[in-house]
């Protein structure tokens, strides 16, 4: 779909970058996904989600050490410590069904750090200045090859009679055309 709307080949700078794109791909497309979706299989949607949004701690903690410029002030973790109390409240509302499920949550944290490691890895990407759409389209690229080694082991199955379903059909095409996730 990327390539329609802007068809023109990324060719890349120098070799170097090429791991750029290819780190970015692994984290944020393959082990991000992959982590996280295991972790539901292990432990609440609830716990996820709170450990999750961890990851903009993780990003500014990684951007800090490696990237230039990246300055880590009082206020971060004072809005972080407010937006972490904030999603406390929302996802438990009074209840008190917060419970750890080791493994689960174990992944949860490890996908937290790996979208942090893309976050900082495509920052990177950015300042090659390269065309936004042709970075993207090349770091999915990576992340679809770094996939296939999951279709095997986790022994996926193709059913095309699930995926024509109307509401797989157009949740796919909510992530493929509007999910803003991905923007560069």
């Amino acid at each position: 779909m990327l390539h329609l709307v802007y068809p023109h080949r990324l060719k890349i700078k120098e070799r170097k970058q090429e791991l750029y794109f290819a780190g970015a791909g692994l984290c944020g497309v393959t082990l991000y996904y992959l982590l996280e979706n295991i972790a539901l299989t292990y432990t609440f949607a609830s716990n996820v989600g709170i450990i999750i949004s961890v990851a903009p701690f993780f990003t500014a903690i990684f951007a800090h050490l490696f990237l230039d410029g990246e300055k880590l002030r009082l206020q971060f973790f004072i809005g972080f410590a407010a937006a972490v109390i904030g999603i406390f409240l929302i996802s438990f509302n009074g209840s008190s069904n917060f419970k750890l499920n080791p493994l689960g949550d174990i992944l949860a944290v490890l996908a937290a750090m790996v979208w942090a490691v893309y976050s900082v890895l495509t920052k990177k990407i950015s300042g090659f200045h390269y065309n936004t759409i042709q970075a993207t389209r090349r770091i999915f690229f990576y992340g679809l090859v770094f996939m296939i080694p999951a279709l095997f082991i986790f022994g996926f199955k193709p059913n095309m009679n699930k995926l024509m379903q109307p509401v797989n059909l157009l949740n796919i095409l909510f992530l493929g055309l509007g999910h803003p996730r991905f923007a560069l």
